[in-house]
């Protein structure tokens, strides 16, 4: 037999496996036998050696004894049991090939079921002759009443043959619910129970099913299950075990034989009813409140399997939908909804069963309301000034119908100043009109929201959320400060010479210390007061002594003094201000915080010791009982605070008499006088006391108060204290002006007493611009005329002293000397007596003034002794001074001889030098300034090449002008690259250096530099021309090439010439070589 090879194999194998695989899924395969199918030729055998004898009665009722044994035919070494049906006729040998299949002749179906269902009862040969009893009873009609083995034993025929009928009679048993009729559904299985408790599984063979229903067996069960093509009919199943057709094998002249088969098998039948079809119910609520929703419509897709339609809820809420094929996919999707439902586009799927009504529930809800609050400050919108204000926490009530309305709910804003009402739907607001009321502004914000209505209307079908914006704005908090400045002990008024004028206030953040600034976002206003400062809150006080702003943020402030007035310390109490909120309410959008500051004024104090001297000046001693009073002079105020007079008395502390004090005098000027001196004593010249402001104009808080004690009608202070201005505070007021000794001379006649100022009053002089001495000659003569002879000295102090040194008998060294005839209209008084002296008579000297009065010019002239004299070489009233400082200033150019500063390395040239040197003081003194040629080599050091001498001037001319030549320079002897600078030097008369200029060898204007020599490139190439838009701005480089006689550039032309060349070089070695 040949072999068949498979090409797709694979595919065959993957077939296979795929229908296993779907028909263990359908259920337990029932396993089919195979029917009875038999040869056309076999060979019968049977075994002599086995023989039964069996007794009974033929037919005819005669007497049958026989021998027999069972029979069997084989074909392909196959072996199988035939029965006898011809008794009678022999088959003489064991083994008979030959025989040939034949048709049955009729006979019973029960010999048929013998010949195949006796091996149930046994397939020992006592059973095989039992049923072979029976088949000649069924088929020739013996009787037999004994079978026993040969020789042997009987066969019990009564009980093999009850198990044979048993056999029989199970087999042709049939299910409880044969011939019934089943209803099934599509999509479901029926399970039928068979009360007889058959093995269901041997009904194994499909006579027919009309209804293409599904089946499978599991026991006594049988379930059905409707496919998509089943339908009502029939389902007949019978028992395939055995059946086939019986046939009768034949041999001329021998026995004939039985092969068994059931032709006719045991089957049954049930009757199938197919529900494919189911229906569809659709119910439409709210799904809130669970209420029917009518005249809703939906829209049923039912993909390819039916047309798609629209149904309407009824006034149910519900829509039913019959005869829809099992399976059947629809899509659900809502298409129109009654006011004031929103559609619900969600759509609902569902799949048909059949015998089923699928119900689908579809619940909307109602179109909602929602309302969005923005809060915004009207001054700051968002941007708030500071972390007191916040949009945070305003509160808000929705209140139905009405401003006074029920308070159907309560938002709060966020930080960013937004609230809203809940967005969900199940807590959002009815639609309806609403009233939004504000119960509570936040921090920084007074309550100035009006109630605002709102309409939530329904929309369409498909909105969910009607929203409704609602924007509103509060007022925010903004502070007013006034500071009032006083006296803290006369108010309003101030003290002495003191005053309020001047004073600054700062206003600053208790939090940081740092100032408050205009520029702040919450643009702090003036009220009151001046600006002092463009950057900070700082005022100066108006004229009722007040400073004040508005529009502060809220926070914590204080004012501070940042500048004192003169006469008061600074004031370093922080006075607080704070700004904070009171409450909601509209009224309070402002807050007013007035503080008033109490200044302290400056004070000053001194004490004293009052002695009298005897008339030769040997003794003193201290007056008690003295009485002294102070008295403001112009521009201070009466004294407060302080007493006036003061009475000398001992002080037993420092063991003398005479001691007096005054204290706690408010800053200012005074006049200190003796009311009365000791009989025969002069009273004190009244000595000024003055207080004075020197404010430091770049630095104020390095400004000074000075107080000078002066006598009256002198400029020179005979005690002067200096108190910065920082170190006095309102804690700190108090400055002492130490102790004064207060002499009360003898009364005496024909005495000078004198004192000499500069033209400007001051004792320096500074400048040149004025010479003039004053001297205020004071007299007291023993009598009244008009001839007094004056004869007044001015001394040059330092030389006199040095020729003094030498000799104590030299005289005085006079600078100049004024004489005048003057008259007293009382024997006391004052001459005014000016000296007229040049700039070279006092710079730089200190000078004392002499004076001689005689009773007339002849006694003068006569060498008569003075009448009074005041001639002391150490006295400070009679001296002055002049010490001026020297500014000395240089400016210069250097250039060559055409004016240029530039040069050619390797030129021998010029080098010129225009110096100019300028004096502030031209005292005709001999000076000299030199002149020195630097070269400024390139790597960066510098070498001396020339100096010109020194070259003398006389300082007549505030400016002297000269130019200077270096001759000759050569530049070549210096690397490439080498600059060329001047610099000068200005000596004093003494040799002594008082001016430099460009000392750093760095001033461009002194400074001679060489030109920038180009480039020229070793092997000149023919350039290419750029291509240069003619309105460009850069220009190309200038390359040197080959002279050219045309205009044009000749490419062939150079090459000719190359040419040429190169074969006269060559024709030229060639024949040196030959």
């Amino acid at each position: 037999m040949k072999k068949t090879t498979f090409k797709n194999w694979p595919l065959f194998a993957t077939l296979a496996l795929l229908s296993q695989t779907i028909g263990g899924t359908i259920g337990p395969t029932i396993a089919f036998a195979d029917e009875i199918t038999h040869p056309q030729e076999v060979t019968i055998h049977y075994d002599v050696s086995k023989l039964y004898e069996v007794d009974g009665t033929f037919s005819d009722g005669s007497t049958l004894s026989e021998r027999t044994t069972s029979l069997y035919a084989e074909y392909n070494g196959a072996k199988q049991t035939v029965f006898c049906i011809e008794p009678g006729v022999s088959i003489p040998t064991e083994v008979t090939h030959g025989y040939q299949k034949n048709p049955l002749p009729s006979m019973s179906d029960k010999a048929k079921l013998v010949s195949v269902l006796w091996e149930k009862a046994g397939t020992d040969i006592d059973t095989n002759m039992v049923a072979q009893k029976m088949i000649w009873e069924e088929v020739n009609g013996y009787k037999l009443h004994s079978i026993k083995r040969l020789g042997g034993a009987s066969v019990d025929i009564k009980s093999i043959e009850g198990k044979i009928n048993k056999a029989i009679e199970e087999y042709q048993k049939k299910p409880s619910f044969h011939n019934t009729t089943v209803k099934t559904i599509l999509g479901q299985s029926t399970t039928l129970i068979d009360k007889n408790e058959l093995n269901l599984s041997e009904f194994d063979k499909v006579v027919q099913n009309t209804a293409n229903i599904d089946y499978r067996v599991i026991g006594n069960q049988l379930v059905l299950t409707p496919n998509s093509n089943s339908k009502s009919g029939t389902l007949t199943l019978k028992k395939s075990a055995g059946t086939g057709t019986p046939v009768a094998y034949k041999k001329a002249g021998l026995q004939t034989v039985m092969a068994g088969a059931l032709d006719k098998p045991n089957t049954y039948a049930i009757k199938i009813d197919v529900e494919t079809k189911g229906s569809l119910k659709i119910k439409k609520i709210d799904k809130e409140s669970g209420d029917i929703v009518p005249e809703t419509v939906f829209h049923l897709d039912f993909g390819k399997a039916l047309p798609s339609k629209d149904v309407t809820t009824d006034k149910d809420g519900i829509s039913i939908l019959d005869g829809i094929p099992h399976g059947t996919k629809v899509t659900i999707t809502e298409k129109s909804v009654p006011d004031p439902y929103m559609i619900d586009t969600t759509p609902m799927a569902a799949t048909i069963k059949a015998g089923e009504t699928i119900s689908m529930t579809s619940k909307n809800m109602r179109q909602k309301g929602q309302i969005l609050l923005e809060k915004t400050g009207v001054e700051t919108g968002t941007d708030l000034w500071n972390d007191n204000y916040s949009l945070a926490g305003n509160t808000f009530a929705i209140r139905k119908d009405s401003p006074a309305g029920e308070i159907v709910q309560e938002i709060t804003t966020d930080e960013k100043g937004r609230a809203e009402t809940p967005k969900e739907l199940a807590n959002a607001l009815e639609l309806g009109t609403y009233y939004v009321t504000e119960t509570k502004s936040s921090n920084g914000f007074v309550n100035t929201f009006k109630p605002t209505k709102v309409e939530l209307k329904y929309a369409n079908q498909t909105v969910a959320l009607v929203t409704s914006n609602v924007k509103g704005q509060n007022q925010e908090i903004t502070g007013e400060t006034t500071l009032t400045k006083e006296d803290k002990d006369t108010g309003n008024e101030s003290q002495g010479k003191a005053e309020f004028k001047g004073a600054e206030y700062t206003l600053f953040t208790a939090k940081d210390g740092q100032a408050v600034k205009w520029s702040e976002a919450f643009k702090t206003e003036l009220v009151k007061g001046t600006k002092a400062s463009d950057e900070t809150v700082t005022l100066a006080l108006d004229e009722k002594n007040q400073v004040a702003v508005k529009h502060l943020a809220i926070n914590e402030y204080f004012w501070q003094e940042t500048k004192a007035p003169e006469g008061y310390t600074l004031d370093e109490t922080k006075y607080p201000v704070s700004i904070k909120k009171v409450d909601n309410n509209e009224k309070n959008a402002v807050i007013t915080r007035d503080v008033t500051a109490k200044e302290q004024v400056i004070r000053f104090g001194f004490d004293f010791f009052k002695f009298a001297g005897s008339a030769d000046g040997t003794a003193e001693t201290g007056f008690n009982d003295l009485s002294f009073k102070v008295s403001p002079l112009e521009g201070t105020n009466e004294i407060t605070g302080a007493e006036d007079k003061a009475t000398t008395a001992c002080n037993e502390q420092l063991g003398f008499d005479g001691y007096g004090k005054f204290e706690n005098l408010p800053y200012g000027d005074y006049l200190l006088e003796e009311i009365e001196a000791p009989e025969g004593f002069q009273k004190i010249t009244p000595l000024e006391i003055r207080s004075t402001f020197k404010e430091n104009k770049d630095d104020y808080a390095k400004s000074e108060y000075v107080f000078t004690i002066t006598e009256e009608g002198q400029k020179q202070p005979i005690k002067m204290v200096t108190v910065p201005y920082e170190k006095l505070t309102n804690n700190e007021f108090s400055v002492s002006l130490n102790r004064l000794m207060l002499y009360d001379l003898p009364e005496k006649e024909d005495s000078l007493t004198s004192l000499a100022t500069w033209k400007d009053g001051n004792k320096k002089l500074n400048t040149l611009d004025f010479t003039e001495l004053v001297d205020k000659l004071r007299y007291n003569l023993h009598e009244i005329k008009e001839d007094w002879y004056v004869v007044a000295q001015a001394i040059d102090v330092e030389a006199t002293k040095a020729a003094q040194e030498k000799d104590e008998k030299a005289k005085p060294v006079v600078i100049a000397e004024t004489t005048a005839t003057l008259a007293n209209k009382e024997k006391t008084g004052t001459w005014k007596i000016l000296h007229k002296l040049t700039a070279e008579q006092v710079l730089d000297k200190s000078i004392v003034l002499f004076n001689y009065v005689y009773e007339n010019k002849v006694a003068f002239e006569a060498g008569n002794e003075p009448v009074a004299k005041d001639a002391s070489l150490n006295n400070q009233a009679q001296t002055v001074n002049c010490t001026i400082e020297r500014h000395v200033s240089i400016q210069t150019k250097a250039h060559l001889e055409d004016g240029s500063q530039t040069f050619t390395h390797g030129d021998v040239m010029d080098m010129f030098d225009d110096v100019s040197v300028t004096h502030d003081v031209l005292d005709g003194s001999k000076e000299a300034f030199e002149t020195i040629l630097y070269a400024l080599l390139p790597d960066g050091t510098n070498k001396e090449i020339w100096k010109s001498g020194k070259i003398e001037h006389e300082v007549n001319d505030k400016e002297f002008t000269k130019t200077v030549l270096a001759e000759k320079v050569d530049t070549g002897k210096y690397p490439e690259g080498t600059k060329f600078t001047f610099t000068e030097i200005n000596y004093e008369k003494d040799g002594n250096v008082n001016g430099k200029h460009n000392e750093d060898l760095k001033e461009k204007s002194q400074t001679l530099t060489p030109k920038e020599v180009p480039t020229i490139p070793s092997t000149p190439k023919q350039p290419e021309t750029p291509a240069v838009p003619s309105n460009s701005q850069e220009s190309s480089p200038t390359v040197k090439t080959f002279p050219q006689t045309g205009e044009k550039n000749s490419n062939v032309l150079l090459l000719v010439g190359f040419i040429l060349i190169f074969s006269t070089a060559g024709y030229y070695f060639w024949n040196r070589r030959n």
